[in-house]
């Protein structure tokens, strides 16, 4: 009885009928005339009927033959299809690509990535889970994961993409009541905003040289999301911290200024994450190429020079 594992005699016996031969068969496949000669054979068997007429200069189908030659034709165009596709998702990305990110990391890096990328791939759809969970990335089919932090010791592959650096920052009207301000501990009776996961009573802060300050900072407000904590910071509720992409665009316009020129909070790692050792698909890694072009463009990603 015929199965599907009998694609390769399909193969040999299309081969046979298009170029009319046994000998041509094994020349296109290139296979022993013998070889050719056992696999047709093998196939009638399977088949139960004989499929090819022999004579010494010809080779005719049977009606049986035919029907088998209709099927194997159709099998071949078949993986001409698949092979065709392949071939063209290793060229032109295609597919749904799923990206988990931060509810901070997703307005001002991801979504703007992502629209030029579904702009410059037509064939690829992307999802954007943009929010602080830390899910299961294999139950959850996430293809890539962006993240600001110390990655967790996993079986998932890391990859670094910049280095931020936390500077100390205050509204204009807030810093104007707080006169000169040169290193963290000008700050101890200053109003302080934080984000929610920061618990720790003091802050310890890095200077120009190597310089080391501490602090324990009154805390007047705080939020459980970056952004949220930036808008307290604009709006003067408090000095703070936050990493340097998300206050690039605020200090260049001078909604915020920044406070001890030269100190630093920390320094905080934007990385990627994916899922496997497996060679990534054709959308992940052009989204990747996209990606790191965009950070490092040597805008909001980069720290300045006056950093430590």
């Amino acid at each position: 009885m015929l199965t599907a594992a009998d694609g390769p005699l399909l193969t040999v016996f299309a081969a046979v009928v298009r170029r009319a031969s046994f000998s041509g068969a094994a020349d296109e496949l290139k296979l022993s005339k013998s070889v050719v000669s056992e696999r047709i054979k093998q196939l009638e068997e399977r088949c139960g009927a004989r499929l090819l007429e022999r004579t010494t200069r010809q080779v005719r189908l049977t009606a049986t033959g035919a029907e088998v030659l209709a099927t194997a034709t159709r099998v071949e165009e078949a993986f001409g299809q698949l092979a065709r596709s392949l071939d063209l998702g290793r060229r032109e990305p295609t597919g749904l690509l799923r990206i988990s990110t931060t509810s901070d990391l997703g307005p001002v890096l991801i979504g703007p990535v992502v629209a030029r990328f579904v702009a410059t791939y037509p064939k690829v759809r992307a999802e954007i889970l943009a929010d602080d969970t830390q899910r299961d990335m294999l139950a959850a089919r996430i293809d890539l994961a962006i993240r600001l932090g110390a990655p967790r010791a996993s079986s998932l592959i890391v990859r670094k993409l910049a280095v931020l650096p936390e500077p100390i920052v205050a509204a204009p009207c807030l810093a104007d009541t707080l006169g000169p301000v040169s290193r963290p501990r000008d700050l101890a009776t200053a109003p302080w905003v934080r984000h929610s996961l920061v618990t720790a009573a003091t802050m310890r802060f890095l200077g120009p040289g190597g310089a080391k300050q501490e602090l324990v900072p009154i805390v007047r407000a705080e939020a459980d999301a970056g952004a949220t904590v930036l808008s307290l910071l604009l709006h003067g509720a408090g000095v703070g911290v936050l990493p340097e992409h998300m206050l690039r665009a605020h200090l260049h316009a001078g909604r915020l200024v920044r406070l001890c020129p030269g100190w630093i909070w920390k320094r905080v790692t934007l990385y990627a994450l994916m899922p496997s050792k497996a060679a990534p698909g054709s959308a992940l890694k052009a989204f990747l190429t996209m990606l790191l072009a965009e950070v490092g463009q040597g805008n909001r990603w980069t720290a300045p020079d006056e950093q430590p």
